[in-house]
C-alpha cells in the first residue's frame, strides 16, 4: 500500500501550465520592453547591496514569487522564483522551462543559448535573449535567464527578465 502511496506523490508533482506560462512570458516580455519601473507597486520591501526589490503587479504561472529589482543605476529587472517538489531531474526542469520561454518568445527573433555563472547549480546559466554581437542592438530587446539554485527535493530555480537598455 505504501509503494502505491508513493508512486501518487510522484505522479502529483508540481507543474507549470505550459500554455498560461508561454502567456506570462509574453506579457514580461512586453513589459520589458516598456520598462519594470511601471509594475513595482508601493515602497520597496527590502534592500540588498544597493538592490532594491519591491513588490509587482506582473505574474508568471507556477512562481512562488515575483519581485521588480531596482540596481544603483535605475535598471529594473523582474525575478520569478519557483520551488517545486518531487522533480526527479533538476537541470532537466530547468532545462525544460528555458524551453518554454524560447518557444514564446521565438516570434520577438530571441534564441536560447546556455553561459557559464558561478551564482547557480552546475555553473549553468540558460540565456534566451536576441542573438547579436553588438550590445546596442541586444539592449533593445526584453532577455531572460534561468538558473537552477537547489537541486534537492524541492527543487529552487529563478528565471530572470531583464528590461530593455536603451529607452
Amino acid at each position: 500500500m505504501s509503494f502505491i502511496l508513493c508512486l501518487s506523490a510522484i505522479g502529483n508533482a508540481q507543474t507549470i501550465d505550459s500554455e498560461l506560462f508561454k502567456t506570462d512570458i509574453v506579457a514580461l516580455y512586453d513589459a520589458g520592453m516598456k520598462s519594470f519601473k511601471n509594475n513595482k507597486e508601493g515602497e520597496f520591501i527590502k534592500e540588498v547591496d544597493g538592490v532594491k526589490s519591491y513588490n509587482s503587479n506582473l505574474s508568471l504561472n507556477g512562481a512562488k514569487e515575483l519581485v521588480i529589482k531596482e540596481d544603483a543605476e535605475g535598471n529594473y529587472k523582474c525575478v520569478a522564483q519557483y520551488t517545486m517538489k518531487n522533480i526527479r531531474d533538476a537541470k532537466a526542469k530547468v532545462e525544460e522551462i528555458a524551453v518554454l520561454i524560447s518557444q514564446a518568445t521565438a516570434d520577438f527573433g530571441l534564441e536560447k543559448a546556455s553561459t557559464t555563472d558561478v551564482k547557480y547549480l552546475g555553473y549553468t546559466k540558460h540565456t534566451i535573449e536576441f542573438p547579436a554581437d553588438n550590445i546596442d542592438d541586444m539592449g533593445k530587446h526584453t532577455s531572460f535567464s534561468v538558473g537552477l539554485i537547489d537541486d534537492g527535493n524541492p527543487i529552487s530555480f529563478e528565471i530572470v527578465v531583464t528590461e530593455i537598455l536603451w529607452k
